[in-house]
């Protein structure tokens, strides 16, 4: 059996209306049509708020790695290409909400050892999507930039498919909180987010059927996460970001189960994943 992701046994704008009574302003004032009234004209009114729908694709070098005893078991690398989609609305300045959502799929290479610490070279196939629902406060901090502060919860749900001799398949769900601080453009230019999310509760489901095993659900421990994006927003339509992206599981508590006949201690070693990519957008 490949030693995958788990291990058995030890490794196992408008026009304002006002009256005649204002008369000091010659070059803001018209005419009314047919009436004594006189219109004053004003810039776009930006006291409205923002209403924003983003939808972006986002090829992404992602990377896995699992350890043991200060030892490295495996590692997972390639591309994988995703499509996202966010909403926003927020005031000029005050309270905001936010909602993203992400679908990806991928195959990377892997490179690990089976159970019995054989090197093995294969592929493993992911898929997977997340939301995430935010709130939190924007400042106006001058006439082209805005800073939101937000914080939220998200869920994420992927399969890990792990092919080769002794491959399977793992289930992960974590429900995480995130909180970050955001640079955002009035119109163009540089676009900014620092933040960190916390996975408080993850579900991980092996699947050991193609092994001769049942479901066994482990719980991988909580460890700070952080993640980041800078880029440059081209006008109100485009915008490229380049991103950062993580998830740090400390090691599971371990589960018994049977194989074949046969009881063993299975766990989740502490593992990581990284993702870097490049998100070309479109707001409207």
């Amino acid at each position: 059996m490949a030693g995958m992701a788990f291990i058995l046994s030890s490794r196992s704008a408008s026009a304002q209306t006002q009256s005649d009574a204002t008369t000091n302003a010659p070059n803001l004032w018209q005419p009314g049509v047919g009436t004594n009234a006189r219109v004053q004209l004003q810039p776009e009114d930006k006291a409205d708020p923002w209403n924003l729908w983003t939808l972006g694709f986002a090829p992404e070098y992602y990377y896995w790695q699992e350890n043991a005893n200060g030892a490295k078991l495996l590692d997972e690398s390639g591309i994988r290409y995703a499509l996202t989609l966010s909403y926003k609305i927020a005031p000029v300045e005050g309270w905001l909400w936010a909602a993203q959502f992400k679908v990806y799929y991928g195959s990377v290479n892997y490179d690990g050892q089976t159970q019995g610490g054989t090197p093995l070279k294969t592929t493993t196939v992911y898929y997977g999507g997340l939301g995430k629902i935010q709130s939190g406060y924007r400042w106006n901090i001058d006439e082209h930039y805005n800073l939101d502060v937000v914080g939220g919860f998200g869920f994420e749900d992927w399969l890990r498919s792990l092919n080769g001799p002794g491959g399977y398949n793992e289930n992960w769900r974590p429900i995480s909180f995130s909180a970050d601080v955001e640079l955002i453009p009035k119109a163009n230019g540089m676009i900014a987010t620092l933040g960190v999310k916390v996975p408080f509760y993850t579900t991980q489901v092996v699947e050991l059927g193609r092994v001769g095993g049942g479901d066994v659900t482990l719980h991988p421990g909580t460890l700070p996460s952080p993640y980041a994006e800078a880029g440059y927003q081209f006008n109100k339509h485009l915008s490229l970001v380049a991103y950062f992206d993580s998830y740090l599981f400390a090691k599971s508590p371990t589960e018994t189960t049977i194989i074949g006949g046969s009881y063993y201690e299975v766990y989740q070693p502490q593992s990581e994943t990284y993702q870097v990519g490049a998100k070309l957008g479109w707001t409207f």
